[in-house]
């Protein structure tokens, strides 16, 4: 996970692969390869690996579902992102995802409506501040969810 943030893509992955191989059935090993592989342009397999973590572990924390709503909003699957995210016991920290989905999805009240929640929960966001911290191999990935914020009305 540190090589992700730090952007160091092709170690990061490495690692999840080699890790993978020693413990093919850690759940949270499993979320957070899958995380990793959204942002290398490996949605599919994101999906298929966080299933699977989800299936090993029923009682997962909410990351599952915010990296699975995630790797969806990766493949440009709105609805099952707004879907799962909606699934989280808390989703406070998903309003970012919905906001950027239902605008995306052309329901232009309901990314307000999550926007508001955004800046209710942190008073001083700012997408530039924001565009800083995913760790996405491709910048024209992340202006994807940038436009979806920025649509929601966020600034």
């Amino acid at each position: 996970m540190a090589h992700l943030y730090k952007k160091n893509h092709d170690e990061a992955l490495a690692a999840y692969e080699r890790a993978l191989e020693l413990n093919p059935n850690d759940a949270d090993l499993l979320a957070e390869m899958g995380d990793c592989l959204a942002y290398v342009r490996q949605a599919d397999r994101s999906v298929e690996l966080l299933e699977r973590a989800i299936r090993l572990n029923p009682y997962h924390p909410d990351s599952y579902l915010w990296y699975l709503g995630d790797a969806y909003f990766h493949l440009g699957d709105y609805g099952k992102t707004i879907s799962t995210i909606r699934k989280m016991r808390d989703q406070s920290e998903g309003q970012r995802l919905l906001a950027a989905s239902h605008a995306l999805a052309g329901n232009r009240k309901e990314a307000q409506s999550h926007a508001k929640l955004v800046l209710d929960a942190h008073p001083n966001f700012t997408i530039d501040q924001w565009r800083k911290v995913p760790p996405n191999k491709y910048p024209e990935d992340l202006e994807v969810f940038v436009d979806g914020l920025r649509l929601a009305g966020l600034k």
